[in-house]
Parts: structure tokens; sequence; C-alpha cells
């Protein structure tokens, strides 16, 4: 079979064709595609790690703690020590973060109706639902 036709290139191919549409649109904003993850992850999960943060955000610790201090530079966000841990820092969205990021969804949501528009509703949730599988197997769930 042709690299083309194969199921792993196409996903790859997608991917990197939506993180460089992403990077280009979200540059309006001030922001990459991975300052906009931690954003839109610390609205769905306020109080998340740096750990937490770069599970759900698929990069390194390391990598987390730049996008944090970048975003915290900026205001976009603070953290303070944890009621739980006062060794964990725990982060939150300020005012301006989640205006920054309400800004973004809307221009994310837009890229997003884009790359679905040819699929009905039914077929984008059987999308969704076929890329959940391939990674759950791929996991070993």
């Amino acid at each position: 079979m042709a690299p083309e036709n194969e199921v792993g290139y196409l996903v790859k191919r997608v991917q990197l064709a939506l993180r460089t549409t992403l990077d280009s649109s979200l540059a309006s904003q001030g922001l990459t595609t991975a300052q906009y993850a931690v954003l839109y992850h610390l609205a769905n999960s306020p109080g998340a790690s740096s750990a937490e943060l770069a599970r759900l955000s698929f990069v390194t610790p390391q990598t987390m703690i730049r996008l944090v201090r970048g975003l915290e530079r900026r205001h976009l966000l603070v953290r303070r020590p944890s009621p739980r841990d006062p060794h964990t820092l725990e982060a939150r969205l300020t005012n301006p973060g989640t205006r920054v990021l309400q800004n973004a969804q809307r221009q994310v949501d837009a890229i997003h109706a884009r790359m679905l528009g040819g699929l009905s509703s039914s077929e984008s949730k059987q999308l969704a639902k076929w890329l959940s599988y391939l990674a759950e197997q791929l996991e070993g769930r």
C-alpha cells in the first residue's frame, strides 16, 4: 500500500495540517497551539498542577514549566501553593487569560468547523468514535 493511503500517515498529515493552521490563526492572540492547550485545560480543570497540564497537553513536564511561566509572565494565569500540598503549585486563569482563551476558542472552533465542514453531525461523531478507538487500541485499553 502506498504511504499516502496508510491510516498512520493520514492521521499524521491531519495532525500536522491542524497544528500549522492553529498556530497561524492563534498567533493573532499571541499564542501557540501549546499555550492555547494550557489555557483550555485550565478552564476545564482549574487548579491543575503543571504535571497535570503536561499530561493533558501531551508535552513533557519540562516543556510545560516553560509554557506556564511564559503565560504567567503575561498575566494570563496565576499559580499558588496547593492547600493539599504546599510543594505543588496550582494554576488558574486570570481575567485577561479567560478573555484571551475566549477569543482563541472562537478561532479554534472556526478551524474545527472548516476541517469537519463536509461531514454531517453523525459522520463527525463517528469519526471521533473511530479516532478514540484507534488511540485506545494503541494505548492498550
